[in-house]
Formats: structure tokens, C-alpha cells, sequence
């Protein structure tokens, strides 16, 4: 009997451990919650942050492809309002209404490259707490014409401030001669010829600018193996699947 019941309590416990994390305990996580310019925030799950929109200091949405996550205590918890089959880059606000988007464009005018949302697919009026179909049409959100202007809302790379100043993602080829192929993304540059570089190497997917002009850069974990040309297999320090990471500039940018 005494067996029997060892055996049990063997079995229940062996069945009540979780699955190993394909993400590393928090301690040991190598991206840090601050740094001397930076805040960071984390996704909840083992997928790259496509998108991010709303203010540090109050609620924040991020999009994870196929999922909408929101958090009003700085990314500490994170609540999942929505989930769909088909992705979302990013998350646009038009006066009091949130946009999905489904689409980008990736846009390449007389040597000047921009990304562009386009497709708006959802709608909420509540802050990103629930999301609705959206069927109706808005000038905004189609996709643009030729040499229409494009609205600045739209726009995740570059993205500039009131003040004038563009910030695009810097792109850095692996091979110093090639203008195609294998690049990495350490930080922004500057259209006044400034450079700045995040703490840890990440691939990075979009930029947004808040209403205190702080700029947020939303992309994957940080890599650890380069991979490429540089003779090591790629690989992300903390996760398999590149768990999204978001820096949020501690200041309003000029």
C-alpha cells in the first residue's frame, strides 16, 4: 500500500511540473529593465514585438503578429485583448479610435527608404481594452497613392519629431561593401547626421513616437549569435523564438 501510494505521489508531482520556458528566468536575462537613456519593457510570450503605441507613463499596446497585448503598469503585467489568424504590424490612433493594421508597405523612393502601415483591420474606442471589425473606410488608413503625402501616423521607419528631426532605423551590413543581403540594426540615425546605439544588438521592426516626443524602438531579443558571413549560427540570448523587447527613450528626443 505504502508503494502504491509513493508511486502516486511520484506521478502527481512529476505531472504538475510546467514545460521547460523557451524563455530564461528574469534573472538571468541579459536585456536590463534601465539604463542610462533607456527604459525597457518585455513581451509576455516567445514571439518578436512588431509594433508598439501609447505612453510609458500610462497604457501601452504592443502587437506581437497575431496577438495585442496591453499593460498600464510599464509592461510589469500584460493582458492579452486580442487575438487573430491573420498578423498585425502595428496599432494607429485617429482622434478618440485605435487601428489594427494589417499591411506594410516597404518603400524605397530616390534612395529613401520608409515603412509604411497600411489596412486597418480592427477598431477600439476604449483604449485598446476591446477591439471590434472594422468594415467602413477612411482616407487615413487606405493604402496610399503615388505621390499622395503620407501621413506621418502611418509612417514606423522613419518616424519624426514636431520639431523636424527624422529618426530611422540604421541598417549596418555584416559585409562593409554590400548594399544588399545580411544587415544588422543597432540603433537609429539621425537626418542631422546623429547615431545612436541601444545598449544590446536587436532586430529591430518599428519606431513610434509618443505625445511627449520619447521614442520607442520595438523589435526582437537580443542577439547573441550574429549568424550570416560572421561564421556563427544565429541564435537570440534569452529565447528561441526572439521574445520582443521594446527601449523607450527616458527623454523627449529634439
Amino acid at each position: 500500500m505504502k508503494t502504491l501510494l509513493y508511486c502516486s505521489l511520484l506521478l502527481l508531482t512529476l505531472s504538475c511540473k510546467k514545460a521547460p520556458s523557451d524563455i530564461v528566468d528574469p534573472e538571468h536575462d541579459t536585456v536590463l529593465a534601465e539604463y542610462p537613456d533607456w527604459y525597457t519593457l518585455k513581451a509576455p510570450v516567445d514571439k518578436e514585438i512588431q509594433g508598439v503605441w501609447g505612453d510609458w507613463d500610462k497604457t501601452l499596446l504592443i502587437t506581437t503578429g497575431f496577438a495585442i497585448f496591453r499593460s498600464t503598469d510599464k509592461g510589469k503585467h500584460w493582458q492579452q485583448v486580442y487575438q487573430q489568424s491573420t498578423g498585425m504590424f502595428g496599432i494607429v490612433q485617429n482622434q478618440d479610435t485605435l487601428f489594427t493594421m494589417t499591411g506594410l508597405i516597404n518603400q524605397t523612393l530616390n534612395d529613401y527608404y520608409q515603412q509604411i502601415l497600411i489596412h486597418a483591420d480592427n477598431y477600439s474606442l476604449d483604449d485598446g481594452q476591446t477591439w471590434q471589425r472594422y468594415t467602413k473606410r477612411n482616407p487615413l488608413l487606405d493604402e496610399p497613392r503615388s505621390g499622395q503625402p503620407i501621413d506621418n501616423r502611418l509612417l514606423i521607419n522613419p518616424v519624426t519629431t514636431s520639431t523636424g528631426t527624422t529618426y530611422k532605423i540604421n541598417r549596418v551590413f555584416v559585409d562593409p561593401t554590400a548594399t544588399t543581403g545580411h544587415f544588422e540594426t543597432p540603433g537609429v540615425i539621425t537626418s542631422d547626421g546623429r547615431r545612436a546605439d541601444l545598449p544590446l544588438l536587436h532586430q529591430l521592426n518599428s519606431l513610434y513616437l509618443d505625445s511627449k516626443q520619447r521614442l520607442y524602438l520595438a523589435g526582437t531579443d537580443a542577439v547573441c549569435g550574429r549568424g550570416g558571413k560572421t561564421g556563427e549560427p544565429f541564435s537570440f540570448c534569452n529565447s528561441k523564438q526572439g521574445r520582443g523587447v521594446v527601449y523607450i527613450s527616458k527623454h523627449s528626443l529634439p
